[in-house]
């Protein structure tokens, strides 16, 4: 079980639901990334949110859509990244899933406290994560084991560990990323909780972020 501490909650539309301004046109010029080689798959690791603050982001996510065609974010559950997106060869996904589950064994669970919002430079919004002690472990622990297990996976980034549930992220319209905080803030203030006892293995198919384990 998890807690919820929902007290600041506000319920309501997030939007009127009239389409984006902004959002077809510019999707339809964003390039798109290159094909992975045959054989390959994208992959993460995290801790995905359970019922109801998945149901809560999916609509900051639509609100975001539809005022201004994000739709990047939408394609992933709400989740905090621990292991970030990395390439793997489709016949090591066994051995990867094994390791999720012998990791997760050893996760004494912990509660984990969401609250606010907060922004990276202009791309990316998202709710923000009270700081949390047994979380920064967990990050630690995880990546490296990952590290030592899978010798041979690299990761084109590895930026530091900030934890986060990202409501929109690198399609947000130039100038609108404070304009769409301040929205949240004012009509939709978040604060909720729950417990973190496993993590989860995703992989990327025909464009969304698929849940394995």
């Amino acid at each position: 079980m998890y807690n919820q501490n929902r007290g600041n909650q506000r319920r309501g539309n997030f939007g009127s639901g009239k389409p984006s301004r902004y959002g077809r046109e510019g999707q339809q010029q964003r390039p798109h990334r290159n094909p992975l080689p045959e054989g390959f798959s994208l992959y993460y690791i995290a801790v995905v949110c359970p019922e109801p603050i998945e149901t809560r982001v999916k609509a900051m996510k639509d609100h975001m859509f539809r005022e201004y065609g994000c739709i990047a974010a939408s394609k992933s559950p709400a989740h905090l990244t621990i292991v970030p997106p990395f390439r793997a060869e489709n016949d090591i996904e066994p051995a990867l899933l094994d390791f999720l589950s012998a990791f997760n064994i050893g996760i004494v669970p912990f509660n984990l406290q969401l609250k606010n919002y907060g922004h990276f430079d202009n791309r990316v919004l998202y709710v923000d994560v009270v700081s949390n002690d047994d979380l920064m472990q967990l990050e630690k622990e995880c990546m490296q084991e990952f590290s030592n297990q899978f010798q041979s996976i690299i990761f084109g980034m590895k930026p530091a560990f900030h934890p986060h549930v990202t409501i929109a992220t690198r399609d947000i319209p130039e100038g609108k990323l404070l304009e769409a905080k301040d929205f949240f803030e004012k009509e939709h203030p978040f604060e909720d909780s729950f417990e973190v006892a496993s993590l989860r293995l995703l992989r990327l198919v025909d464009g969304t972020w698929h849940i394995l384990q």
